[in-house]
């Protein structure tokens, strides 16, 4: 049976994703650098989220879309590690100067009030950039394997959705209707009246504006469809692959097994399921359980003995058993109901990784966390 290295090893592109507050891009860190480690390899993480939190997860500075080396000092690491963050703003700039037939187009593109409006506030706009960093990064041959931290998993469906729908966007009546006075002068009867009532609204300057920018903004299109197909492309293919993570108590898990039926509904490749920050067996043992009913039950009364002269300790106390009380309660009862179940009509690989007993803030303990981690039956 392999190895959740293994599992990641046998693919060029792993996209890691999930419900937010998982441990999704600390799980990415760790598996790039016991990649970069174990293997002759150059491996590549980046992260999509845009609450960044990968550069101090990595104990690097701030990241950008260019990658940028991650030293592994005294680990004997085989290969090298890279890493990288989508920045929106950068990214749109990139592309209009990647993809605009000539130079007057691009610059008339950048110095658009329309433009930075749009690419800083408009709903999927960090997507689509994304799509097409991602796009470039994951076809550069000097990467062996490729690890993507994603956004939380609802967020995550939107960006995987992206290419299809900027596609759509190039394609669509609507840019046709907007770009329509500068293709021609003559308006059909449905809409000149349109037309007429945002010249008295919005005044003849912003109108023509609009019309501009959106007339070279579609002479981005044949660059950004073609890349984009091509990263919808690469997401089917056998070498990439989806590692879903959940944690094992709350929504989570349950968030998880549904991201995972809507990878498959896309044909998209599932290779396994991290349970991450899982408890240790002994806990749920019948001692374990014991010393849960004496803290629940026994416990208030011989503090409030203990500490009868300190009020302020005693409540303090108290407070943190009824919190160790229902955290045990809680993952007792997900532990039971969620771990396995969630994942046995899906029929792939499961792994657990324990909670850790340590800070994960040096590439030695995020590489330790990945060796800790052991395969569960289904």
């Amino acid at each position: 049976m392999k190895s959740l290295l293994e599992s990641l090893l046998a693919r060029e592109r792993v996209f890691v994703v999930g419900s937010g507050g998982v441990g999704k891009t600390t799980v990415s860190a760790a598996l790039a650098i016991k990649a970069a480690i174990e293997g002759p390899l150059s491996v590549l993480v980046v992260t999509v989220d845009p609450a960044k939190r990968l550069a101090s997860t990595l104990g690097v500075r701030a990241l950008a879309n260019a990658p940028r080396r991650v030293e592994l000092d005294g680990l004997g690491a085989k290969g090298q590690l890279w890493a990288a963050s989508v920045d929106m703003k950068s990214a749109w700039d990139d592309l209009v100067l990647q993809f605009s037939p000539d130079e007057d187009t691009a610059k008339r593109i950048l110095s658009s009030p329309i433009y930075h409006n749009l690419s800083a506030k408009f709903i999927g706009s960090y997507d689509y950039a994304a799509v097409q960093v991602l796009a470039a990064l994951t076809a550069d041959d000097r990467y062996d394997l490729v690890v993507v931290d994603t956004p939380p998993s609802r967020n995550a469906l939107d960006f995987l959705d992206a290419p299809a729908r900027l596609r759509e966007f190039f394609s669509s009546p609507l840019l046709a209707f907007l770009t329509l006075p500068r293709r021609t002068r003559f308006f059909s009867a449905a809409t000149r009246p349109f037309y007429l009532v945002a010249d008295m609204v919005l005044g003849s300057a912003f109108l023509e504006d609009l019309t501009d920018f959106f007339s070279d903004f579609a002479r981005l299109a044949p660059g950004l469809v073609e890349q984009s197909r091509s990263f919808s492309e690469l997401l089917t293919v056998p070498a990439t692959g989806f590692i879903a993570i959940a944690a094992p108590y709350g929504p989570s898990v349950d968030e998880a097994h549904r991201l995972l039926q809507a990878l498959k509904t896309r044909d998209l490749n599932a290779v396994a399921f991290i349970v991450n920050r899982s408890l240790p067996g002994w806990l749920f043992t019948s001692q374990a359980q014991g010393a849960r009913v004496w803290l629940e039950t026994e416990a208030p009364s011989a503090l409030a003995e203990r500490f009868a002269r300190d009020s302020k300790a005693n409540a303090a106390v108290l407070r943190v058993v009824s919190e160790l009380v229902f955290t045990h309660e809680q993952f007792g009862r997900a532990r039971d109901r969620e771990l396995v179940d969630a994942l046995r009509d899906v029929g792939i690989d499961l792994f657990e990784i324990p909670i850790a007993e340590s800070e994960l803030d040096t590439p030695r303990a995020l590489a330790a966390l990945i060796a800790s981690a052991t395969r569960t039956q289904r």
